[in-house]
């Protein structure tokens, strides 16, 4: 399983300015197809800068184990974060 790209990646407003929240829809590559994943997830900085990262998505739409999904998410949602890609 590999992560293709993230789509139509659009920030919810919210009031804690340390905290962003997302919506996208996550391309990802399976051994023989091609799927689409609704995804919502959080980054937030803590005092020290580090990034903490909350992935929120439907385990039933995803024949795949969850663990090695969400870290793939998590790497690829950090380099996007980092190479400024992410909507501000």
């Amino acid at each position: 399983m590999q992560i293709i790209n993230l789509n139509n990646i659009k920030r919810t407003e919210g009031v804690i300015y340390y905290r962003r929240q997302y919506t996208a829809e996550a391309e990802l590559q399976m051994p023989n197809r091609i799927e689409s994943l609704a995804v919502n997830f959080t980054i937030e900085t803590d005092p020290i800068g580090n990034k903490l990262f909350e992935i929120d998505f439907d385990p039933n739409t995803i024949s795949y184990p969850l663990l090695p999904l969400k870290k793939a998410l998590k790497e690829f949602i950090l380099i996007k974060d980092n190479n400024g890609e992410l909507p501000i």
